[in-house]
Protein backbone atom coordinates (compact mmCIF):
# COMPACT_ATOMS: atom_id res chain seq x y z
CA UNK A 1 0.00 0.00 0.00
CA UNK A 2 1.31 3.33 -1.02
CA UNK A 3 1.95 6.09 1.24
CA UNK A 4 -0.95 7.76 -0.58
CA UNK A 5 -3.41 4.68 0.47
CA UNK A 6 -2.17 4.79 3.60
CA UNK A 7 -3.10 8.51 4.40
CA UNK A 8 -6.60 7.70 2.35
CA UNK A 9 -7.46 5.26 4.72
CA UNK A 10 -6.47 6.86 7.98
CA UNK A 11 -8.44 9.91 6.83
CA UNK A 12 -11.72 7.64 5.89
CA UNK A 13 -11.06 6.11 9.23
CA UNK A 14 -11.29 9.60 11.14
CA UNK A 15 -13.87 10.53 8.96
CA UNK A 16 -16.41 7.54 9.97
CA UNK A 17 -15.23 7.89 14.26
CA UNK A 18 -16.91 11.25 13.15
CA UNK A 19 -19.70 10.06 11.59
CA UNK A 20 -20.36 6.78 14.31
CA UNK A 21 -20.26 9.56 16.59
CA UNK A 22 -23.05 11.35 14.96
CA UNK A 23 -24.82 8.47 14.91
CA UNK A 24 -24.90 7.30 18.14
CA UNK A 25 -25.57 11.23 19.84
CA UNK A 26 -28.64 10.76 17.56
CA UNK A 27 -29.26 7.46 19.37
CA UNK A 28 -28.86 9.62 22.60
CA UNK A 29 -25.71 7.73 23.78
CA UNK A 30 -23.66 10.87 23.63
CA UNK A 31 -20.80 12.70 22.50
CA UNK A 32 -17.36 11.22 20.81
CA UNK A 33 -15.85 11.29 24.05
CA UNK A 34 -18.37 9.85 25.98
CA UNK A 35 -18.72 7.17 23.68
CA UNK A 36 -15.15 6.39 23.91
CA UNK A 37 -14.45 6.58 27.93
CA UNK A 38 -17.90 4.28 28.24
CA UNK A 39 -17.36 1.71 26.00
CA UNK A 40 -16.88 -0.96 27.88
CA UNK A 41 -12.83 -0.67 28.68
CA UNK A 42 -11.62 -4.17 28.76
CA UNK A 43 -9.07 -4.46 32.07
CA UNK A 44 -8.57 -8.32 31.52
CA UNK A 45 -4.89 -8.82 31.05
CA UNK A 46 -4.63 -12.41 31.36
CA UNK A 47 -3.28 -12.30 27.44
CA UNK A 48 -0.14 -10.69 28.47
CA UNK A 49 1.10 -13.44 31.10
CA UNK A 50 0.88 -15.66 27.63
CA UNK A 51 3.65 -14.38 26.22
CA UNK A 52 6.04 -16.39 27.06
CA UNK A 53 9.46 -17.10 25.46
CA UNK A 54 12.69 -15.69 24.55
CA UNK A 55 11.47 -15.20 20.80
CA UNK A 56 8.24 -12.78 21.10
CA UNK A 57 6.72 -10.27 18.56
CA UNK A 58 3.69 -8.21 18.43
CA UNK A 59 2.01 -7.68 14.48
CA UNK A 60 0.07 -4.51 14.36
CA UNK A 61 -2.58 -4.76 11.74
CA UNK A 62 -4.38 -1.84 10.96
CA UNK A 63 -5.93 -2.76 7.41
CA UNK A 64 -7.68 -5.79 6.34
CA UNK A 65 -4.36 -6.01 4.23
CA UNK A 66 -5.95 -9.07 2.57
CA UNK A 67 -5.84 -10.80 5.76
CA UNK A 68 -2.29 -11.54 5.68
CA UNK A 69 -1.60 -10.02 9.33
CA UNK A 70 -1.83 -13.90 10.56
CA UNK A 71 0.93 -14.96 8.23
CA UNK A 72 3.57 -12.34 9.29
CA UNK A 73 2.89 -13.99 13.07
CA UNK A 74 3.25 -17.32 11.19
CA UNK A 75 5.93 -16.88 9.55
CA UNK A 76 7.53 -15.37 12.56
CA UNK A 77 7.60 -18.63 14.48
CA UNK A 78 7.82 -20.75 11.68
CA UNK A 79 10.86 -19.67 10.03
CA UNK A 80 12.77 -18.56 13.45
CA UNK A 81 11.80 -22.21 14.73
CA UNK A 82 13.52 -23.60 11.63
CA UNK A 83 16.34 -21.03 11.87
CA UNK A 84 17.03 -21.73 15.30
CA UNK A 85 16.12 -25.58 15.79
CA UNK A 86 13.74 -24.25 18.99
CA UNK A 87 10.68 -25.45 19.76
CA UNK A 88 7.39 -23.66 20.48
CA UNK A 89 7.73 -23.10 23.72
CA UNK A 90 10.52 -20.45 22.90
CA UNK A 91 7.96 -17.94 21.25
CA UNK A 92 4.68 -15.82 21.24
CA UNK A 93 3.42 -13.89 18.40
CA UNK A 94 0.35 -11.70 19.14
CA UNK A 95 -1.46 -9.85 16.48
CA UNK A 96 -3.06 -6.32 17.03
CA UNK A 97 -6.28 -5.95 15.50
CA UNK A 98 -7.16 -2.32 15.19
CA UNK A 99 -8.33 0.69 13.07
CA UNK A 100 -10.07 -1.29 9.74
CA UNK A 101 -8.46 -4.85 10.35
CA UNK A 102 -11.01 -5.50 13.78
CA UNK A 103 -13.24 -6.64 11.60
CA UNK A 104 -11.30 -9.71 10.95
CA UNK A 105 -11.61 -10.98 13.99
CA UNK A 106 -15.79 -11.62 13.59
CA UNK A 107 -17.53 -14.73 12.56
CA UNK A 108 -19.88 -15.05 9.25
CA UNK A 109 -22.65 -14.27 11.24
CA UNK A 110 -21.74 -10.66 12.13
CA UNK A 111 -20.20 -10.30 8.66
CA UNK A 112 -23.41 -11.12 7.39
CA UNK A 113 -25.98 -9.10 8.99
CA UNK A 114 -24.12 -6.05 8.98
CA UNK A 115 -22.90 -6.19 5.80
CA UNK A 116 -19.05 -5.36 6.76
CA UNK A 117 -17.68 -6.65 3.07
CA UNK A 118 -19.74 -3.29 2.02
CA UNK A 119 -18.34 -1.37 5.34
CA UNK A 120 -14.67 -2.66 4.26
CA UNK A 121 -14.94 -2.46 0.46
CA UNK A 122 -13.99 -6.28 0.67
CA UNK A 123 -15.29 -8.62 -2.18
CA UNK A 124 -16.28 -12.41 -1.87
CA UNK A 125 -14.03 -14.11 -4.68
CA UNK A 126 -16.51 -16.81 -4.45
CA UNK A 127 -19.66 -14.80 -5.30
CA UNK A 128 -17.63 -11.75 -7.00
CA UNK A 129 -20.21 -9.41 -4.64
CA UNK A 130 -19.30 -7.51 -0.96
CA UNK A 131 -18.23 -10.05 1.30
CA UNK A 132 -21.29 -11.53 3.85
CA UNK A 133 -18.69 -14.03 5.67
CA UNK A 134 -15.16 -13.25 6.77
CA UNK A 135 -13.19 -14.29 3.96
CA UNK A 136 -10.36 -14.47 5.70
CA UNK A 137 -10.83 -16.83 8.63
CA UNK A 138 -10.52 -20.14 6.82
CA UNK A 139 -8.29 -18.58 4.33
CA UNK A 140 -4.58 -17.99 5.48
CA UNK A 141 -1.89 -17.53 3.13
CA UNK A 142 -0.04 -20.14 2.68
CA UNK A 143 -1.46 -22.33 5.21
CA UNK A 144 -4.74 -23.66 3.06
CA UNK A 145 -7.90 -24.97 5.18
CA UNK A 146 -6.32 -23.29 8.40
CA UNK A 147 -8.49 -21.88 10.04
CA UNK A 148 -7.82 -18.73 12.61
CA UNK A 149 -9.44 -20.92 15.27
CA UNK A 150 -7.07 -23.55 14.72
CA UNK A 151 -3.74 -21.29 14.90
CA UNK A 152 -5.31 -20.07 18.54
CA UNK A 153 -5.86 -23.74 19.61
CA UNK A 154 -2.35 -24.84 18.23
CA UNK A 155 0.09 -21.72 17.46
CA UNK A 156 2.00 -19.67 20.33
CA UNK A 157 -0.31 -16.72 19.36
CA UNK A 158 -2.49 -14.79 20.63
CA UNK A 159 -5.39 -12.36 18.69
CA UNK A 160 -6.22 -9.17 20.23
CA UNK A 161 -9.43 -7.11 18.71
CA UNK A 162 -9.79 -3.35 19.64
CA UNK A 163 -12.41 -2.57 21.46
CA UNK A 164 -12.86 1.07 20.70
CA UNK A 165 -12.88 0.19 16.92
CA UNK A 166 -15.70 -2.47 17.98
CA UNK A 167 -17.37 0.51 19.23
CA UNK A 168 -16.85 2.93 16.52
CA UNK A 169 -17.32 0.24 13.38
CA UNK A 170 -20.32 -1.42 15.03
CA UNK A 171 -22.40 1.93 15.16
CA UNK A 172 -22.19 2.74 11.60
CA UNK A 173 -22.41 -0.85 10.08
CA UNK A 174 -25.72 -1.03 12.63
CA UNK A 175 -26.96 2.12 11.15
CA UNK A 176 -26.56 1.11 8.01
CA UNK A 177 -28.50 -2.01 8.45
CA UNK A 178 -31.56 -0.40 10.80
CA UNK A 179 -29.52 -1.58 14.18
CA UNK A 180 -29.09 0.44 17.12
CA UNK A 181 -25.96 1.75 18.19
CA UNK A 182 -26.24 -0.39 21.75
CA UNK A 183 -27.35 -3.40 20.29
CA UNK A 184 -24.27 -3.65 17.53
CA UNK A 185 -21.74 -2.95 20.06
CA UNK A 186 -23.42 -5.86 21.69
CA UNK A 187 -23.50 -8.36 19.35
CA UNK A 188 -20.04 -7.53 17.89
CA UNK A 189 -18.59 -8.42 21.30
CA UNK A 190 -20.44 -11.51 21.29
CA UNK A 191 -19.78 -12.74 17.57
CA UNK A 192 -15.77 -12.52 18.05
CA UNK A 193 -14.09 -15.51 16.97
CA UNK A 194 -13.35 -18.15 20.05
CA UNK A 195 -10.21 -17.37 22.07
CA UNK A 196 -9.33 -13.96 20.68
CA UNK A 197 -9.37 -11.53 23.70
CA UNK A 198 -10.86 -7.71 23.34
CA UNK A 199 -8.46 -5.09 24.76
CA UNK A 200 -9.41 -1.77 25.30
CA UNK A 201 -7.76 -0.15 22.02
CA UNK A 202 -5.19 -1.79 19.35
CA UNK A 203 -2.38 0.68 20.15
CA UNK A 204 -2.76 -0.55 23.98
CA UNK A 205 -2.19 -3.85 22.82
CA UNK A 206 0.50 -3.15 20.66
CA UNK A 207 1.99 -0.92 24.28
CA UNK A 208 1.92 -3.85 26.30
CA UNK A 209 3.11 -6.67 23.99
CA UNK A 210 6.00 -4.47 23.83
CA UNK A 211 6.37 -3.79 27.62
CA UNK A 212 6.14 -7.53 27.83
CA UNK A 213 9.38 -8.24 25.33
CA UNK A 214 7.62 -8.58 22.25
CA UNK A 215 9.40 -6.40 18.97
CA UNK A 216 7.18 -4.66 16.67
CA UNK A 217 6.40 -5.93 13.22
CA UNK A 218 4.16 -3.72 11.00
CA UNK A 219 1.47 -5.79 9.80
CA UNK A 220 -0.14 -3.00 7.76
Amino acid sequence: MSSSEVLSHRRTFLTSVVTGAAILTAAKVGNAATLLSESGVVADESWVRRIRGRHRQVVDCTSHDDGFGIAYGLNFIDTTKEALKLPDAEFTSVISYRHWAMPLMLSDDIWGKYRIGEVLNITDPKTKAPATRNIYRDNVFGRPGLTYEEVLATKPLIMTACNLAVTVLSGIAGAKVGVSAEQAKTEWTAGLLPGVQLVPSGVYAVHRAQQAGCTYCNGR
